[in-house]
């Protein structure tokens, strides 16, 4: 734990700045504000009829945020950065197109159900919907995973382990002494409409009329597969959005990351989004000093299976 305050307080002398965390908070509040009052992500992507239509949005969507946390940090610290550097931009845009299918790639299997339906034919129908959970949950991440390692092997390969699978510094006893502590502020938060709305998420789309043997079975399958889909969010988030842009921004990698990991929260529950900001913040900081993705996955499976936990048990109360 000593370490970790110890990275957040280095992180904050090298990196705050009253503008640029200011101007951050800014654009975050508004955004937050347009789409929790608006629901604008949702309306927007329900009008879009093709995946292609909704990866242009999406690269947009988080595209922008992204560039403008930039301009803040380059005209906050005065710093020329790598803005003229080809490299950087190449980075840029393979790293937002990539978010952006991986995204878009969570709802193509839905669409697939709805407009060809043939291809799950060799399924019960009645399975149709949860084998579309299994594959927008495993599927994003199989295909999204190839160009950043395409990109490592070309770029950092000679530098790093695959952005952050190493086990160097995992430190157990820390990451379940914060467990520990999150587990009472979940269990808090479920007691919300929200949260039991939403959560558990392997209650969507679960056939009721089968034995109990065989629910378990699905909902088994259903968290092995959801849990897959977070390691790929810190893979991208914490090691390729944070390592790879490390070499041209170093530790200012770590803020245009939250603001977008932040944007990919926006169908969640407003509390969550909120979290994800704290939460991006502290796992940036932790990867970018142990080049290690671990201790991310270990808190952000914890808490989402905790997550799943306090659901299930709001749904038997």
């Amino acid at each position: 734990m000593r370490a970790i305050v110890q990275y957040v307080r280095q992180y904050f002398r090298s990196e705050y700045h009253p503008r640029l965390f200011g101007l951050t908070a800014a654009l975050l509040a508004v955004s937050f504000a347009i789409n929790y009052g608006l629901d604008f992500e949702t309306n927007v992507v329900r009008r879009l009829t093709t995946p292609w239509e909704q990866a242009a949005f999406f690269y947009v969507f988080y595209a922008v945020p992204y560039f403008l946390t930039l301009v803040f940090w380059r005209s906050s610290t005065h710093r020329r950065g790598p803005f003229r550097d080809r490299r950087f931009w190449f980075l840029f845009h393979l790293c937002l197109v990539t978010l952006a299918v991986y995204v878009t790639l969570h709802n193509v299997p839905y669409f697939l159900l709805q407009h060809q339906p043939r291809a799950y034919s060799f399924f019960p129908a009645h399975l149709h919907t949860y084998i579309v959970r299994y594959a927008s949950n495993v599927l994003p991440g199989i295909i999204a995973v190839m160009p950043l390692a395409i990109y490592w092997y070309a770029q950092d390969r000679s530098t790093s382990s695959f952005y952050g699978f190493s086990t160097s510094y995992i430190r157990l006893r820390t990451y379940t002494a914060i467990l520990l502590i999150l587990a009472p502020v979940i269990l808090a938060a479920s007691l919300s409409p929200d949260f039991r709305e939403a959560y558990p998420r392997y209650k969507f789309g679960l056939p009721t009329n089968l034995p109990m043997g065989e629910q378990q079975v699905l909902v088994g399958l259903f968290e092995i597969c959801y849990g897959i889909d977070f390691v790929m969010v810190e893979l991208f988030f914490r090691g390729f959005m944070v390592m790879a842009f490390a070499r041209f921004l170093g530790s200012a990698a770590i803020l245009p990351m939250v603001v977008v990991y932040a944007f990919i929260h926006f169908q969640k529950p407003i509390g969550e989004a909120l979290g994800s900001i704290v939460g991006g913040l502290i796992l940036g900081i932790i990867s970018y000093n142990t080049k290690s993705i671990y201790g991310g996955v270990i808190l952000h499976l914890g808490v989402a299976y905790l997550m799943e936990l306090a659901g299930t048990l709001q749904r038997l109360l």
